[in-house]
């Protein structure tokens, strides 16, 4: 089982190459954001540490939930608040998603595991992956994407940008580049130059 890390900046279209290798090539694929909000629900350990973390903030809904917006506003305007609730999350993503990969490995069924993570290089995870890949779009294909599909204004959109690591960091650490600035079949071309013609 080959184990893929993909990255890549917002708006660069990685959900769609993503739905694509499940389909094509049978890859289990694993998103981190998704893992840690499967992490952080009420009841558990790491929520209990979060509710801690964000005591007095109003961060969490009336049935105990991390209301992500919020606590989103809270980390970006307090980078020790941000600091602080990632060592918290990161760790613990990153645990269960060894525990998943060895799982996967021992059944030997799955060719690919795919991890997606936004702080995929800056969190170290080129050690638990044998590729990998970054998906880039041109910024203002991904600046049209953030408007039209999130409804981002530039201010919001120029901040995430300012956050996030340069073109030169992401192609320096990755092991593929997917240009996907084009079309959707001319990214999926990409893919199959890569892993071939896939297994379904």
């Amino acid at each position: 089982m080959k184990v893929i890390g993909v990255t890549g900046g917002v708006g660069a279209g990685k959900s769609l190459l993503l739905a694509y290798l499940e389909e094509k090539y049978g890859a289990c694929v694993v998103r981190t954001d998704e893992l840690a909000q499967e992490l952080i629900r009420p009841g558990t350990d790491l929520h209990g540490r979060l509710q801690e973390l964000f005591r007095g903030k109003n961060a969490f809904d009336p049935e105990g939930r991390l209301i992500r917006t919020r606590a989103a506003e809270l980390i970006f305007k307090d980078p020790t608040l941000r600091a602080r609730m990632n060592d918290l999350v990161h760790p613990a993503v990153k645990t269960e998603l060894i525990r998943q990969i060895a799982d996967r490995k021992k059944e030997g069924r799955t060719p690919y595991f795919v991890v997606e993570a936004a702080l995929l290089i800056e969190d170290g995870y080129k050690k638990i992956c044998d590729e990998l890949w970054y998906i880039y779009a041109d910024e203002n294909r991904r600046r049209d994407r953030l408007r039209k599909s999130r409804g981002y204004s530039d201010e919001k959109i120029n901040a995430i940008f300012a956050s996030q690591l340069s073109e030169e960091l992401f192609r320096r650490n990755c092991t593929h580049v997917i240009d996907n600035s084009g079309s959707v079949e001319e990214s999926y071309r990409q893919i199959r130059s890569i892993l071939g013609d896939g297994i379904i």
